[in-house]
């Protein structure tokens, strides 16, 4: 019976320990691992459940007819088996164990790289709003630029034309205004006040007349003049206004440029994380994969170490009936001595005391 007891023991001890491992609860008491082994049993052989009843109970009346050696030697041969497999299970929830932190290590730092990934891709994302922003206004004012460039350039034709005109004139002209105007009056005085002959009053008109032909080219030669400058003046404003307008230009472009390169360092980063936080990824899909079939064979070891359990229940409680009827014949034996030396009135041991006792010879009231 003490034997029975501390097999029963060691047996448990050793399934509390698998339970205890497999929930990994801090503070979980040997009786809360029973209980979730039993749980767990139950439920590995749920499917199973109506035979495996059927197997037990054809084990029960094979067992009941065989002989205390017969089942003391299958008792051990389980004992044996369960030894075996529980082991192999706490192997393979040691070995899982080993997987499952190397695997939280490289979940960790793969999180953690993409935590950063997502980060810098939001940075490098901001990088290319702005470059867009700034590029959109450059854009604008390369638009305004090219308008006031292309009224310039008509006003500078229009100049030219102008200039050209200005020159014809001054070709004709030959002098200025003044100097034309003055010799102009000189000679209508000499034609409308003084005597002259006839052929130098005709020289003095014929002079008259080239002068007149004169100052009209001086006198438009000066308006074209006086236009021109006005044109002058007002492509004056329009040079500096591109002048700035090519400068801000300037100043945005090395803006755009900065943002630019802004974004391609924080996506080369990116794309450095990403390559190393894929590298984690696949070593963890790989400890996963490496992980699988050694997961698979936890459910059949479960469903092996429940029925052995079983079985091997029904052996204990066999050998329980053994050790009970044992116990029966050794009792009635000091029974019998000790109510021979009741009669004689020798002297009793206390196991005779027990004895007599136990089967109602000695009374107490």
């Amino acid at each position: 019976m003490e034997n029975y007891q501390q097999n029963h023991e060691s047996e448990a001890s050793v399934s509390e320990e698998i339970a205890i491992e497999e929930v990994e609860t801090v503070g979980f008491t040997e009786k809360d691992a029973m209980a979730v082994q039993e749980a767990q049993e139950a439920a590995v052989l749920k499917e199973d459940k109506e035979l495996v009843e059927m197997r037990l109970n054809e084990l029960k009346v094979a067992v009941s007819t065989m002989t205390e050696n017969e089942v003391k030697n299958k008792s051990n041969q389980l004992r044996n088996v369960l030894d075996r497999d529980e082991k192999a299970l706490k192997t393979i929830f040691r070995e899982l164990k080993l997987h499952r932190t190397d695997g939280d290590d490289l979940k960790k730092k793969r999180d953690e790289l993409n935590a950063k990934v997502r980060e810098l891709s939001k940075v490098a994302q901001e990088s290319r709003t702005k470059r867009d922003e700034v590029n959109r206004k450059i854009s604008e004012l390369k638009g305004v630029r090219t308008t006031e460039m292309s009224d310039s350039k008509a006003k500078s034709e229009e100049i030219n034309q102008l200039k050209a005109r200005r020159d014809e004139c001054n070709k004709i002209s030959q002098s200025t205004f003044e100097t034309l105007s003055k010799a102009y009056r000189a000679e209508l005085k000499t034609f409308l006040e003084n005597d002259i002959n006839l052929e130098h009053e005709r020289n003095v008109f014929e002079k008259l007349q080239n002068l007149s032909t004169r100052l009209a080219a001086a006198k438009e030669a000066n308006e074209l003049h006086r236009r021109m400058q006005d044109f002058y003046q007002s492509n004056k404003g329009m040079y500096q206004k591109s002048d700035e307008l090519s400068t801000e230009i300037k100043q945005l472009s090395e803006e755009s440029q900065k943002y630019h390169l802004e974004m391609i360092e924080m996506f080369r980063k990116v794309d450095e994380l990403r390559k190393e936080a894929d590298g984690y990824h696949k070593r963890l899909t790989e400890r996963y994969t490496m992980i699988k079939p050694i997961s698979a064979k936890i459910d059949p070891l479960k469903k092996s170490i429940a029925i052995t359990r079983r079985e091997l229940d029904i052996y204990l409680e066999r050998a329980k009936d053994f050790q009970a009827e044992k116990d029966e014949k050794r009792v009635d034996k000091i029974h019998d001595s000790a109510k021979e030396k009741l009669k004689q009135n020798g002297r009793l041991s206390l196991e005779d005391l027990g004895a007599l006792i136990e089967k109602g010879d000695i009374k107490f009231k």
